[in-house]
């Protein structure tokens, strides 16, 4: 048999990322400790982009002003990949470089719509609580107080950067509990709302092979939070298969954590909508 070649970190210990984690500076490394989050919970964060998507059709405020573009409905599958590359290579890069070009890419097309304040942060927010909450619940090992607060604090400075006038607030605990205030108020029913659900979920029911669709559209939608899946004309699930999916989500937590140079499923999806490559500045709506 031949022996384990994965490698965390160039090292054959799989706790080397939280290691490094332990041995960061706070409030000096957070973009790198949020960074090595991520890593070491990739299978886990498989439901993050539509959780994210979701929040924001579940907020008719928001939703009024994506429906309004057009871009979704019309060209769903580069709005959705433009938007995760722009956050990626911010989170990548920081703000030099690709990152900044990102950033500015990101500021431009949010000045052509008037974004309430309040709109910004709970974007923000849900950044911060549904990759915490994810890593919480299905994760492969528990989750340190330093990662929550380096994910509040980057998230925190891409907010600001992606245009709000105010930072997220200082801790976790209050982030998180600006996230369910702003949920408890905003989030409502619209038929918009349903309209760009159904756009997204039918597009990411094309990633994986059609046999397995349904079941991929079942446990999508089931790990939704009620809230936001009612307000987006989705049934919330019942009980057995909230089970069945919590089981099978945590099954895929426990492929964690992917070794170093392990396929990225992001660069498959980015080869598909630009097979002939792209270039940053010209991501996104409104290029001059």
């Amino acid at each position: 048999m031949m022996a384990d070649k994965r490698r965390w970190l160039g090292t054959s210990n799989p706790y080397a990322r939280l290691r490094k984690i332990e041995s960061l500076d706070l409030a000096m490394h957070y973009r790198e400790i949020t960074q090595l989050f991520y890593a070491d919970f990739q299978s886990t964060m498989v439901v993050k982009s539509i959780n994210g998507f979701m929040m924001n059709y579940s907020s008719p405020r928001i939703s009024r002003i994506l429906s309004g573009s057009g871009e979704l409905e019309h060209r769903v599958a580069k709005r959705v990949v433009d938007t995760i590359m722009l956050a990626s290579s911010v989170m990548q890069h920081g703000y030099a470089g690709e990152g900044r070009d990102a950033a500015r890419r990101v500021n431009a097309m949010h000045r052509h719509y008037d974004i309430h304040p309040e709109d910004f942060l709970a974007v923000g927010s849900e950044e911060v609580v549904g990759s915490v909450e994810l890593a919480e619940r299905y994760g492969w090992r528990p989750v340190t107080d330093k990662e929550r607060e380096a994910v509040n604090l980057y998230y925190s400075q891409q907010t600001q950067a992606f245009g709000s006038r105010t930072p997220l607030p200082a801790t976790y605990a209050q982030t998180k509990a600006l996230y369910e205030d702003y949920v408890e108020r905003n989030v409502r029913y619209d038929p918009q709302n349903e309209r760009l659900g159904k756009v997204l979920t039918k597009f990411l029911a094309t990633l994986v092979p059609a046999p397995i669709r349904p079941l991929y559209r079942m446990i999508l939608l089931a790990q939704l939070d009620d809230r936001v899946a009612r307000a987006c004309g989705i049934r919330p699930a019942s009980r057995p298969v909230k089970w069945m999916t919590h089981t099978v989500l945590s099954k895929m937590g426990r492929k964690d954590p992917i070794p170093d140079g392990a396929p990225n499923q992001l660069e498959a999806l980015i080869r598909r909508v630009y097979p002939n490559g792209y270039k940053i500045d010209r991501l996104g709506t409104h290029l001059q």
